[in-house]
């Protein structure tokens, strides 16, 4: 397309995920922070051959500091507040317990092993208080509410704004994520504490603070992951300007730039209300996210994936075995665009033959071996009306669907040319036409070949080896 393009992404380090394996490995947050970061990158470089301009993680002193300047610019303007909140408390532990050490029964949707800050079931962003018989995933023992002193963002103060964004913005939005966005907006956004009794996380930056806002034991707590996280984006993008020399202001303070983003739909929320809202509250003269491109669940053979149960595929293995372009290829087919969808073993070998090698495949083999076998000269004035016509259409269609996010319907553009190719070697009898017009042929293989050509490129974003 020719567009300027930093892309930037990262290792979320913070949060209990990562306290919880410490816990289990007897090892310091940090190592196990540290070392599924540098798992990640080998993972992304060298097996999925992905390739970001930077991938950082939060961990660093700079993203530290960057998340700091949120928590101050937004408390200097009005965005944070003080107040007390009644948290998961363990009697057992004599501890505060954050979202993944305590499960219950979901209010909304009645999945019985809900996290305490959010269903994993049904996606719900759950308040402390609201889970049905809240217990310790520990010692299994009954937690209770513990009032407790934090900072809090002032989301109802912030929600015209984001109301506005939510207009503007998601035009090109995917239908379900605008209305689940809107279902929030309409239901009224609550203040949201951005801070928690916990030893891992950002530090809270007392020194630049004024002190009639500094909280009670403030040494004992941290601004909490799902604030910090989003800020990797911003954080990694200065980053990348100090290491590089590169210009971040021209994506982030330039009303021509496009902002995109991939997720699942438990990150919704975060995404579409929290970030927007951030960003607005830190500088309003910031580029705001143009593009959600969110997902919903991918399942493994109908069920939840899940290392405990054993439900999951090592992605290394998977790659390793069947290469990069047949993975890649299968799951655009069967993308959770707008519902959820599944991996399945036999539908993979199935589209695999049956689509890639069966239509694709085919087509281009059929072409190309008739086509050396023969011989031809190619020329370009031999590009029949019907065809340019049949190319031009798959280019603007599949570019519209790219910028979209839409990654299923570009790949069905794909699928339709080739079938054009092929309706064309059948209607021609191309293996016939060689022996009986010679003439003829040479313009059908210069137009085969431009198809296949046009293919080539189309496919390219989706199967980078091929």
């Amino acid at each position: 397309i020719g567009d300027d393009v930093l892309m930037v992404s990262g290792s979320d380090c913070f949060g209990t995920p990562i306290t919880v394996e410490a816990d289990k490995e007897g090892k310091a947050p940090e190592e196990v922070a540290n070392s599924y970061h540098e798992k990640d990158v080998h993972l992304f470089k060298d097996i999925l051959d992905l390739s970001y301009d930077l991938y950082t993680k939060t961990l660093t002193d700079q993203h530290i500091k960057v998340t700091q300047d949120f928590f101050v610019k937004l408390l200097e303007n009005g965005y944070i507040f003080v107040d007390k909140s009644s948290q998961y408390f363990s009697p057992t532990e004599k501890r505060f317990l954050p979202d993944r050490y305590v499960i219950g029964k979901c209010p909304n949707c009645g999945f019985a092993d809900a996290r305490s800050d959010q269903c994993d079931s049904c996606g719900k962003v759950l308040n402390q208080g609201e889970l049905i018989n809240p217990v310790s995933t520990i010692s299994k023992e009954p937690v209770e509410l513990k009032e407790t002193q934090h900072y809090f963002i002032d989301w109802p103060k912030l929600q015209p704004k984001i109301v506005q964004y939510v207009k503007t913005h998601s035009s090109g939005w995917k239908d379900w994520v605008r209305a689940e966005t809107l279902g929030w907006l309409n239901e009224g956004l609550k203040p949201r504490a951005i801070t928690r009794d916990i030893d891992w996380g950002v530090p809270i930056p007392k020194d630049r603070i004024p002190e009639n806002m500094l909280i009670n034991d403030i040494d004992t707590k941290r601004i909490y992951v799902w604030f910090d996280a989003v800020i990797g984006y911003y954080s990694a993008s200065l980053l990348w300007a100090q290491e590089t020399g590169g210009d971040w202001k021209s994506f982030w303070y330039n009303k021509d730039a496009y902002h995109y983003y991939f997720m699942g739909k438990d990150n919704l929320m975060f995404h579409t209300i929290f970030w927007p809202g951030q960003l607005m509250g830190f500088d309003d003269q910031l580029h705001l996210p143009d593009l959600p491109s969110i997902n919903m669940f991918f399942h493994l053979e109908g069920e939840k994936f899940s290392k405990s149960r054993g439900v999951t595929i090592e992605i290394k293995d998977l790659v390793e075995k069947y290469g990069n372009d047949r993975v890649r290829f299968y799951i655009t087919l069967v993308m959770p665009e707008t519902r959820d969808s599944s991996f399945s073993w036999s539908d993979f070998k199935e589209k695999i033959n049956g689509v890639l090698v069966a239509n694709i495949g085919n087509f281009i083999h059929r072409a190309l071996s008739v086509g050396y076998n023969n011989g031809f000269n190619v020329s370009a004035d031999k590009i029949f009306p019907e065809v340019l016509a049949e190319v031009k259409s798959s280019f603007s269609t599949a570019r519209n669907y790219l910028e979209k996010c839409e990654f299923r319907n570009y790949l069905e553009v794909i699928l339709k040319l080739a079938g054009f190719g092929n309706k064309l070697c059948d209607e021609e009898k191309i293996w016939e036409l060689a022996k009986k017009d010679t003439t003829r042929f040479g313009a059908v293989m210069t137009n085969l070949y431009f198809i296949i050509g046009s293919l080539g490129y189309l496919f390219a974003p989706l199967m980078p080896e091929a």
